[in-house]
């Protein structure tokens, strides 16, 4: 990023202080996270910012009594054109009917926003990343900072360093429940959460709160900084007239029916990838390419996770995910940096698919003519295929470089599980070989 940002906003929480900058158009960017308090926020601009920005937006917790918030808006007078303030999750969702919940270092905050986004009710539980921590921390003899690590690690992994994953879940389900209390007292029938903060960058918060059955739920993209880079996602004069965006949550609609397909993984050649889920072309390709799973790829393991449990073929493993779409990522062993790979996520539809199933292919197939009709380049919609053994509904895209994705969307209970699988033409067998045993097993958890 180049030059000086025209806008800044800064969040001061109890474990990170945040800073985001804007230029004159463009999405905000990420200047820097630094341990709380911090210095100040007339020393962080000018060390990371330079010349006083034409706009500063404070970030607070909805909490806040208004006299604390005039009180840090005074403070700062001076140091910058404008100084505008909002509540973080009016910063994070926007207008619109939702509940957000944030989960930090300490607190747990959540909050009832009305359709205009103003803040209807705010409920709080002392539980944050550092309570987890330090119950991980004393279960397992670590330090903090590690057990931090090991807390993370092991929402995405049966067992790590011979901790097991099923232990760690027992030990944190009561701070959980109580973060997801603290949600129920606002929440009103709002049709929507959405949950920020670090704590639900790890998926045993979005667990919990699916668990707890209340509503449809999304993790926001880069929830440890989604309110401070929500704060600047409008003009700034709009940003100050109101104090917050005129932008509802972006929540799956119809994406969530065409789910995305896996990105690429870091280390390896970018691909370009333009939207959505696919499989082989005919019902007998798909008979003859995933047929029963071949010896060697045959089940090596169990994993639970996003209230979904799928058979982890032989030679391949978990490496990864992504809250926010409830994706996991398996890739093969021996190349788990390369281009074939393996992703499943779960949508929540939020009616039975058992007894409305034409209404979730309807909505499937809708979602897939409006991708085409918007120029992407799926093929090969066959929602009466059949694949190791299950009814499921298949799609096709062909990516640059010859690269493939081909998913098969499972209707299972009030959810629709996809199961995408990328591959190049050297790794077509062991892919569809690993992808048969996923499709087959797939399932509520």
């Amino acid at each position: 990023m180049t030059g000086a940002p025209v806008r800044v906003a800064v969040q001061e929480g109890a474990g990170f202080v945040r800073v985001a900058g804007a230029g004159a158009d463009g999405p905000p960017w990420l200047i820097a996270e630094i341990p709380a308090p911090g210095p100040g926020v007339a020393v962080l601009l000018a060390e990371l910012v330079g010349p006083p920005p034409e706009e500063l937006v404070l970030v607070h917790p909805a909490r806040w009594p208004a006299a604390r918030v005039q009180r840090w808006a005074r403070e700062c007078e001076g140091l910058a054109g404008r100084v505008c303030t909002v509540p973080a999750p009016r910063a994070a969702a926007g207008p619109g009917e939702v509940a957000v919940l944030d989960v930090g270092d300490t607190v747990a905050e959540a909050a009832l926003l009305g359709a205009e986004g103003d803040v209807l009710a705010v409920a709080a539980a002392e539980v944050g990343g550092r309570l987890l921590d330090e119950l991980v921390a004393a279960h397992t003899s670590r330090e903090r900072a590690a057990a931090r690590e090991l807390r993370e690690a092991l929402s995405l992994l049966p067992v790590v360093d011979g901790v097991a994953a099923a232990d760690v879940r027992a030990l944190l389900a009561e701070p959980l429940g109580a973060a997801v209390e603290a949600l129920r007292e606002v929440l009103e029938g709002a049709p929507h959460i959405l949950l920020i903060g670090g704590v639900a960058r790890a998926p045993a918060l979005a667990s919990a709160v699916d668990e707890a059955g209340m509503a449809q739920t999304e993790v926001a993209p880069l929830p440890e900084a989604a309110a401070v880079l929500g704060a600047l996602e409008r003009t700034a004069e709009a940003q100050c007239r109101s104090e917050g965006r005129d932008v509802a949550p972006r929540l799956h609609g119809d994406d969530r029916l065409l789910p995305l397909p896996p990105p690429p993984r870091p280390l390896r050649r970018a691909v370009s990838v333009l939207a959505v889920a696919v499989a082989f072309s005919g019902l007998l390709a798909f008979g003859r390419v995933l047929g029963p799973a071949e010896p060697s790829a045959s089940p090596a393991g169990v994993l639970v996770q996003y209230g979904y449990r799928l058979d982890v073929p032989a030679g391949w493993e978990h490496s990864g995910g992504l809250p926010e779409r409830r994706r996991v990522l398996l890739t093969p062993r021996s190349m788990p940096e390369g281009s074939d790979l393996i992703a499943v996520e779960r949508s929540p539809l939020g009616y039975d698919t058992a007894a409305e199933p034409e209404r979730a292919r309807a909505e499937l197939r809708a979602a897939f003519d409006g991708a085409r009709a918007a120029g992407s380049t799926l093929t090969g919609f066959d929602p009466g295929a059949r694949v190791a053994g299950r009814a499921v509904t298949t799609y096709r895209q062909e990516e640059p470089g010859g690269t493939v994705v081909e998913w098969f969307v499972v209707l299972d209970r009030d959810a629709q599980l996809s199961v995408g699988c990328r591959h190049t033409a050297a790794g077509a067998g062991a892919v569809r070989a690993a992808c048969a045993v996923v499709v087959a097993s797939v399932g509520a958890g």
